[in-house]
């Protein structure tokens, strides 16, 4: 039997957290949920993830500042992030391809964008 995954969604946003939340239900993943940096650097801590869905504007902490400390730290350093972003400027979007940022999603994206991505980072079968 294969362990289900972990999935970590960091947004400050609720309505977007939820959103996210809903899309991913089709799948049995266990799914967890950060407002910001320091409570996802809290779950971390506490709990193994394979996969992070993360928002590149946050008020403590920018999404793709937290993907850069997480690349610093080599128990965290292996986690695949898709980017969730509003942050729509090309410049941004390679920027964080190019630090490693496997998928870079900008809002509004349908649940079938969000979940082919999700399918292909972890390697499932659809």
């Amino acid at each position: 039997m294969e362990e289900v995954k972990k999935i970590l969604i960091i947004d400050d946003s609720p309505t977007l957290r939820k959103i996210v939340h809903q899309a991913l239900e089709i799948f049995n993943f266990d799914i967890y949920e950060a407002e910001g940096a320091t409570p996802a650097l809290a779950i971390l801590q506490k709990q193994p993830i394979d996969l992070i869905l993360l928002d590149w504007h946050m008020p403590e902490m920018e999404g793709y500042d937290l993907f850069l400390l997480l690349q610093d730290k080599p128990e965290y350093a292996q986690i695949p992030v898709i980017m969730l972003t509003a942050e729509d400027r090309r410049e941004s979007m390679l920027k964080a391809i190019r630090a490693g940022i496997r998928h870079y999603l900008t809002k509004p994206f349908t649940h079938e964008d969000l979940l082919a991505r999700v399918v292909q980072v972890l390697k499932l079968q659809p």
